[in-house]
């Protein structure tokens, strides 16, 4: 079953897991933040701060729908009276994250653009869209190490960013030309005699200990983040997770089928 929010600002629509399903990311989520006061503390400001960035486009009788909470206690917890306990935050954070249509989200801020080409830097230009998706992204990848981030766009800086302030792990750019000094790891890719682009990864930067989460951006033909890929291997790192933001068509599919990518929306290619 799906809900379907809406705002002046942008729509979400809302399905309702199963219950299975939110006591399965429950006990995950449990196991990585029960170690230490600190962490379930952090747990707690994250349900709240989550709350917060629905609420613009959710009413409280929404919330309740969503969470099964009641709209006064709701109510306290967006506007910081109180916390919601480590019991409820987990509650909370499981159901949000299992609950938002990210694909369906995505695609709508792209329609809102009406642009021939889909720039993601303003696709997201709201940035609590970013720190929402960034908080979907880290809730589905917890109870995984992650020890560096890798950028492979600018466009996923800022989420990047986000989720490497959650993993306490450095952000890593692949970089598209050298600079005078820096060993790198490098790849060429020749989309056509005339076109040829060069990427780069500064090698002292990543170490085959690292456990690394790679964030890419558009994928159309799925080259480029192949050849990201490609150049991480070199480093002989472990690849904990590749999610792309958006699949741009269905090109990319067989020539990343091997690396096991998560796409969070794809959006047809005569968009």
């Amino acid at each position: 079953m799906y809900m379907r929010v809406k705002s002046k600002i942008r729509r979400l629509i809302i399905r309702r897991p199963l219950e299975h399903e939110v006591d399965i990311l429950a006990e995950k989520i449990v196991k990585a933040y029960s170690r230490s006061k600190a962490d379930r503390l952090k747990l707690r400001l994250l349900a709240r701060d989550v709350l917060r960035l629905l609420k613009p486009v959710m009413s409280y009788r929404d919330l309740y729908s969503l969470t099964g909470l009641p709209e006064s206690v709701l109510c306290r917890y967006v506007k910081g009276s109180i916390l919601p306990s480590f019991e409820q935050a987990v509650k909370i954070l499981a159901k949000v994250a299992l609950s938002v249509d990210l694909n369906y989200l995505l695609k709508d801020l792209v329609e809102r653009e009406k642009s021939p080409v889909i720039d993601l830097l303003r696709v997201l230009k709201d940035p609590y869209i970013s720190k929402l998706l960034a908080t979907i992204i880290m809730l589905e990848l917890v109870g995984k190490e992650v020890t560096k981030v890798i950028a492979t766009a600018e466009a996923v800086l800022p989420i990047a960013t986000l989720l490497a302030i959650e993993f306490n792990a450095p952000v890593v750019l692949v970089k598209r030309r050298s600079y005078p000094g820096i060993q790198y790891y490098n790849i060429t890719i020749m989309r056509s005699p005339k076109d040829i682009e060069s990427l780069y990864v500064d090698k002292d930067l990543i170490s085959r200990k690292d456990k690394i989460l790679v964030l890419a951006d558009v994928v159309y033909t799925g080259r480029t983040l192949e050849a990201v890929l490609q150049i991480l291997e070199k480093s002989r790192a472990e690849i904990v997770d590749i999610i792309a933001i958006m699949g741009l068509g269905r090109l990319w599919e067989e020539r990343l089928k091997p690396y096991n990518v998560k796409v969070l929306s794809i959006v047809p290619f005569e968009f």
